[in-house]
């Protein structure tokens, strides 16, 4: 007598595969297995940014998160520092002068981050971090183009 696939023998044989898959990562399922090495890394970085108007800098506190791809990253701003922005010319005697800047001041920002390595590289919310490399210092009240000038990575 020649027997007929039905519904029956199908849920049978599906019921069969998910108790094997099941079976073998019964481990994973009740928590046994921990994630492997993370690939997270603390850093404090500095960035500086030129350029600013003095009623600029009233926007960004010292506790502000970074933004970036439309949510907070782990990254918070522990230290600010402004003075006036350094200028050069050259004077009527063709000396190079230095000179402080009346109208713009620099910002140093240092920044407490979480970023996420692979390799030799860091990203923190999609921007490469890199000792040199422009970095956007972005909070939800305040935005500007900076530089990374010093990377601590913490141990």
């Amino acid at each position: 007598m020649k027997r007929k696939w039905n519904w029956i023998d199908t849920v049978v044989v599906v019921i069969l595969i998910a108790a094997v898959v099941l079976f073998f990562n019964r481990e994973r399922l009740t928590g046994g297995v921990t994630a492997g090495p993370s690939n997270a890394k603390d850093i404090v970085m500095t960035v500086e940014v030129d350029e600013l108007k003095p009623e600029m800098v009233t926007d960004i506190e010292v506790g502000d998160q970074i933004f970036s791809q439309y949510k907070l990253q782990n990254a918070t701003i522990r230290e600010i520092q402004t003075r006036p922005m350094a200028l050069k010319a050259v004077n009527d005697a063709g000396e190079a002068v230095a000179y402080e800047s009346e109208d713009y001041i620099t910002l140093e920002a240092v920044i407490e981050a979480q970023v996420v390595t692979s390799g030799p590289y860091m990203d923190l919310g999609g921007q490469e971090v890199k000792v040199g490399l422009e970095f956007v210092l972005k909070t939800v009240e305040f935005e500007a183009m900076s530089d990374i000038k010093h990377i601590e990575v913490a141990q």
